[in-house]
């Protein structure tokens, strides 16, 4: 009876929330290319004919940019030993277009449906697969009921649980319980989200700790610098050494900029979001930069002296982490949160991060009881910046420091192919 108030209830408002957000993700979607490239599936209308899409494999579910790089970690290991093909759902253009970009054979790339009643029992009925793989925790009522009444095993991975979320999960403890018990099993990253999970309502025997597939850095091919982009930077910098802005969020690459030029080194901006890039130029300029896009194709001639530049792709954010000399972690600063350092972490490149990274407090727990990255507030950035650049054997003891600190993570990959595996037959 509660399981039946609870969908009543979530199916009743449901509809409004979608009529009051449905607009601004449409133009969110336009700004972002997803038109043309089959968003009419999140609507449950299909392009191609059932008899061509991909049956009996494996349904994978990730939202955005971030838990697609996991899911597409997590998809090379699984086909190393499966042959069944492989749907890759995602919510964004962008996640989508990562996805497509990968190209992996044997995955489809696909928009998750809206969870709303029907369209989720009609995507599973259209690919009915053996199991299904949520990234995160990503979980909705209506999606978990279907896979329920179809007898689909539904497993968790890569599962974290702020503190923060956990305080608002307990307030509604007997909905997260209702809600979670439809999980066949939980991938945990560590001991302390197992013991979080648990405090919400999710059963104990159904909580697995795999590690974090993100941080599973440890068995990755290092990254061959690629060669045209350190040609690139070479004919750039002027000499000077690289420091890259990682993720940066509004604000935050003027301010990130402005401390690596203050510092003697040569700005290379990431953005979090590509589609900010005029905000980003303006910004820039107005800090006395000569702002030059990677999206632009070409250099100024000369060469100013106050040149930064700004790769505003997507996907690219690791090969320009391999060519740094350090790295400044985006929404640390003016934003809350912070970014992920992983990336920065496995190609042993410094980090400095703000005072705000609490959506990755676990791991900057770890890093910090390491003494393996600097983390200042935005007034020290620029010495600290000249530190790390200036003292040599501090910073290759630290960076060699953080990158063993994620030991605790390798083999989070395998572990959660098994995990998997478990319940695929």
């Amino acid at each position: 009876m509660k399981r039946f108030i609870f969908l009543l209830l979530y199916n009743l408002f449901l509809p409004i929330f979608l009529i009051v957000s449905i607009p601004g993700y449409l133009i969110k979607m336009k700004k972002r290319g997803g038109f043309g490239t089959g968003l009419s599936e999140r609507f449950g209308i299909y392009k191609r004919p059932k008899s061509e899409e991909p049956q009996g494999g494996l349904y994978v579910h990730a939202v955005s940019v971030g838990e697609v790089f996991i899911a597409l970690k997590f998809i090379r290991e699984w086909k190393k030993t499966h042959t069944e093909p492989v749907v890759l759902a995602t919510s964004t253009a962008t996640g989508h277009q990562v996805v497509r970009d990968a190209a992996l054979p044997g995955v489809r790339a696909l928009y998750s449906p809206l969870d709303v009643p029907g369209l989720s029992g009609r995507c599973l009925k259209r690919f009915n697969p053996k199991a299904v793989v949520l990234i995160e925790a990503e979980l909705w009522p209506n999606f978990a009921e279907a896979c329920h009444r179809r007898k689909i095993p539904m497993i968790m991975l890569n599962a974290r649980l702020s503190p923060r979320s956990e305080g608002r999960y307990r307030k509604v403890k007997g909905i997260t319980s209702l809600l979670f018990s439809r999980l066949s099993a939980l991938g945990a990253q560590n001991e302390r989200d197992k013991g979080r999970f648990v405090g919400i309502g999710v059963r104990e025997e159904i909580i697995n700790v795999t590690g974090s597939i993100k941080f599973d850095v440890l068995g990755d091919t290092p990254s061959s610098p690629r060669a045209e982009f350190k040609d690139l930077l070479r004919t750039m910098n002027g000499g000077k050494p690289v420091v890259l802005a990682a993720s940066t969020h509004a604000g935050e690459e003027a301010l990130i900029a402005s401390s690596i030029r203050d510092a003697g080194a040569f700005p290379l901006i990431v953005p979090r979001h590509a589609e900010r890039r005029a905000d980003v130029v303006k910004d820039l300029t107005a800090a006395g930069f000569y702002p030059v896009l990677r999206t632009e194709k070409k250099l100024p001639a000369p060469l100013p002296d106050n040149l930064c530049y700004i790769a505003d792709t997507t996907g690219e954010l690791r090969d320009w982490t391999a060519l740094a000399d350090a790295a400044v972690i985006g929404k640390s600063f003016l934003a809350r949160g912070g970014q992920n350092p992983v990336e920065a972490i496995a190609a042993k490149v410094p980090v400095i991060f703000g005072p705000d990274m609490t959506n990755f407090a676990d791991l900057v727990t770890l890093l910090n009881s390491e003494n393996s990255v600097w983390q200042c507030e935005k007034e020290m950035l620029t010495a600290t910046i000249a530190q790390v650049l200036s003292d040599k054997k501090e910073t290759l003891e630290r960076k060699e420091r953080a990158y063993h600190a994620l030991r605790v993570h390798s083999g989070a990959t395998n572990r959660s192919v098994a995990l998997v595996d478990s319940f695929f037959s």
